[in-house]
């Protein structure tokens, strides 16, 4: 069967311009149709460079010495997102920029994916919820009484992130979310550098990182 669902993306990143800044850790949660979870990715990232903001990320330069560098693990994030929509909490300021960013440096013009179809839960929020604030991930997690300790770990994010999209379904339904014209447009989707059989890269997650 093709992929079809979600997959809910964060990325930790050296700093926010995706043109001159890099990944240092990738993860990927991916849900089918209805929501369940069939699939989690993280690795950290090797950026060729200092990990960046370690007071927000908690990543270190020693962490990520001699991880996989984005290009090796580009076809299997590639064969994740092909044919799924791409949700995340900012996914088309920041995330996406990034994704599509390291995938030129990897593949050149190419490696861009040209249009895809996203579900950005911070402007679901915006659009649906009555909250003060600035729509953090954090605040609308709060408004559905939704928690987790891991923040701004890459998979943490990712995973509240896909739980926060199954409190939105649930309370607004799928259609006034346009959810069904969004599966099935991303089903026709195809991320550059995929594998025609995904095979798992090498990956170092925090634990072995500082272990």
């Amino acid at each position: 069967m093709p992929p079809s669902g979600f997959a809910v993306v964060d990325v930790e990143t050296t700093g926010f311009v995706a043109e001159r800044e890099r990944i240092v850790e990738v993860a990927v949660v991916v849900l089918d149709e209805q929501g369940e979870p069939l699939e989690e990715f993280c690795t950290l990232v090797d950026p060729g460079r200092g990990a960046g903001p370690t007071h927000v990320h908690g990543i270190t330069d020693e962490m990520v010495a001699g991880a996989p560098t984005y290009a090796e693990v580009l076809p299997y994030v590639a064969s994740l997102l092909s044919g799924r929509v791409v949700v995340g909490h900012n996914i088309d300021r920041f995330d996406l920029s990034f994704l599509r960013a390291e995938a030129v440096r990897a593949l050149g013009p190419d490696g861009d994916p040209g249009p895809v179809v996203t579900l950005d839960t911070l402007t679901m929020a915006q659009r649906h919820l009555d909250l003060p604030g600035r729509f953090r991930l954090v605040e609308c997690c709060d408004y559905f009484s939704l928690s987790w300790t891991d923040h701004h770990n890459a998979l943490g994010d990712a995973r509240i992130t896909g739980e926060l999209l199954g409190c939105l379904r649930a309370r607004f339904g799928d259609a006034t979310l346009g959810l069904t014209q969004s599966l099935r447009r991303a089903s026709a989707i195809t991320w550059p550098g995929q594998e025609a059989v995904p095979v798992l890269p090498s990956i170092r997650v925090r634990a072995e990182a500082t272990s």
